[in-house]
């Protein structure tokens, strides 16, 4: 199982993403940033999706 946690990035957010892979992960986020945090799908970068994959971390729970 594999987590990122929003506030791994710098939002002040408790959102939490599992997944079995890191595309399951990406996806999530892209729904998440988009719903919670009001960005537009230009406003996630190769920076910030970069961000994200650097703290996918693997999850014993």
């Amino acid at each position: 199982m594999l987590k990122f946690k929003c506030k791994d990035v710098g939002f002040e957010c408790n959102f939490v993403a599992k997944g079995k892979t890191e595309d399951e992960i990406l996806s999530q986020c892209a729904i998440h940033a988009t719903r919670d945090h009001g960005m537009k799908q230009e406003d996630i970068t190769d920076e910030l999706r970069g961000k994200i994959k650097a703290n996918i971390h693997k999850s014993l729970f």
